[in-house]
């Protein structure tokens, strides 16, 4: 009977995990739970990230449209008047362009617009700010205009440094090199460039921007216009031929 009573208690015993294997258990699964949170957190992270990065080229692409869109657009007309008399049609500076044009619909109405880009100094950088009002028809110098009244509007942020370039005829008619100024503001430049180094905050670079302006094809100013602008897209093209 005692041999018997010994091997059923042996056969009860047998039964059921020790403590070490239910231990081992745990830490596995413990393990697999780490690896899948961790790879569901990673998954998360990447496509946030590239939600941002598609938000950030959207948001340069829309920006560089309207800069696009409305400076090669200018019309050409007087913006405001020199000490010497002169009716100045573009003001080109290294930091602000000043211009006449049509503004969209659904933004402005009634007749064209006097528009100003410029980079203002800000917190550790600067902005690109836009500023655009309705040109006035009154003679009298002391009348405000809609632009005189109107309050900038801040397009890109995060900016480290940045500067506008120009290529206008020379006397020559020949198109000059880029340049940080306007030589000759009463005439039209042929081609403007914004150039801007973005910050580490930023969410993507600024690709390099050259707008050439628009004319009226039928006129011959037009047709000499053209024929510089691919005298310039030609040297453009030898330098990096060269480079290469």
């Amino acid at each position: 009977m005692k041999q018997v009573f010994n091997h059923s208690n042996s056969m009860h015993k047998s039964q059921g995990f020790t403590l070490i294997e239910v231990i081992v258990v745990f830490t596995l699964l413990a393990m697999i739970m780490a690896m899948i949170f961790s790879g569901i957190d990673s998954g998360r992270r990447t496509a946030e990230k590239g939600e941002k990065r598609i938000t950030g080229i959207n948001e340069i692409r829309v920006i560089q449209g309207i800069v696009r869109h409305q400076i090669s657009r200018s019309m050409g007309l007087g913006v405001e008047e020199s000490d010497e008399g002169e009716i100045l049609k573009f003001i080109g500076e290294e930091n602000a362009v000043t211009f006449v044009g049509q503004m969209p619909g659904y933004l402005g109405s009634g007749g064209p617009h006097i528009q100003k880009l410029e980079l203002v100094n800000a917190d550790g950088g600067k902005l690109l700010q836009y500023t655009h009002g309705l040109m006035s028809n009154y003679d009298d110098e002391d009348e405000q205009t809609g632009f005189d009244d109107a309050e900038p509007i801040v397009l890109l942020e995060n900016i480290r440094d940045g500067a506008f370039a120009f290529v206008e005829l020379d006397e020559e008619g020949l198109p000059t090199e880029w340049l940080n100024e306007m030589e000759n503001p009463t005439v039209m430049p042929l081609m403007v460039q914004l150039d801007l180094e973005m910050n580490s905050e930023a969410r993507e670079k600024w690709p390099l921007l050259q707008i050439a302006i628009q004319v009226d094809a039928s006129s011959s100013s037009a047709r000499r216009r053209t024929s510089t602008l691919n005298t310039l897209r030609g040297r453009e093209n030898n330098i990096q031929g060269d480079d290469q």
